[in-house]
């Protein structure tokens, strides 16, 4: 087999780690070395992670189409649609569409025309990665002690509502909603974000969270199965 290069854009620590932990092996099998990157956001001071602007998210986008020249090599993004930047493409547009999957392909068609590079897959996390997390709380109960009485309860609030269907409200977004329930979530996120995501299992994540679950099949055809 012939092993291809997958760069993937991320907005923060959780989401490398969750690329890492998760992705990584999985695109492994299929050829595929993944190449996590965390959103350069103060290049002075070499800070990393959260989006205030898209042009932050663009210059690393086109700084590594520029380093990386091969043309099997594929770049993608896991950013949060959860409060995008308002400069983001396709932004005045999107936000007329009542439809969520229409807002999202919008937003991903106006980012992959941007870039205007065939090697780009624009990937929008809906909502957040948290939601990834809502495909079973139980696995994040067990990574955070004494929280499982409040994750049960919001289990319960959220138990009418699919993964991607949990909004984008200031106090009702995916990771705001665990805020709410488990305040130690916030310091906690990285360390125990990406693992419970892991236990999950990407099957039950992708059957739960559609959008999600394309994206990954998207990369997962950029790469090849072992011949017998």
């Amino acid at each position: 087999m012939q092993w291809r290069r997958l760069y993937v854009v991320v907005e923060g620590q959780s989401e490398r780690e969750f690329v890492k932990q998760l992705l990584a092996p999985h695109l492994a099998l299929r050829a595929v070395e993944v190449k996590p990157k965390v959103v350069m956001t103060n290049r002075k001071l070499n800070k990393r992670g959260g989006i205030n602007n898209y042009a932050l998210v663009r210059s690393d986008l086109v700084r590594l189409l520029t380093q990386d020249r091969e043309p099997s090599c594929r770049f993608t993004t896991m950013i949060d649609l959860y409060q995008l930047p308002s400069d983001f493409p396709g932004r005045e547009i999107a936000t007329k569409q009542v439809s969520r999957s229409d807002r999202v392909e919008t937003l991903e068609n106006a980012f992959r025309d941007d870039l205007g590079d065939s090697r780009f897959v624009p990937h929008l996390q809906v909502h957040e990665f948290e939601t990834l997390l809502y495909c079973e709380l139980d696995q994040l109960a067990k990574r955070i002690d004494g929280s499982d009485t409040a994750l049960a309860a919001l289990a319960r609030e959220v138990a009418a509502l699919a993964p991607e269907d949990i909004n984008e409200g200031p106090t009702t977004a995916p990771s705001k909603r665990i805020l709410s329930h488990v305040p130690s979530y916030d310091r906690l996120k990285v360390r125990v974000g990406a693992p419970a995501a892991a236990a999950i299992g990407l099957p039950k994540l992708r059957e739960k969270c559609p959008h999600f679950g394309a994206w990954v099949t998207l990369l997962e055809q950029f790469g090849e199965l072992p011949s017998d």
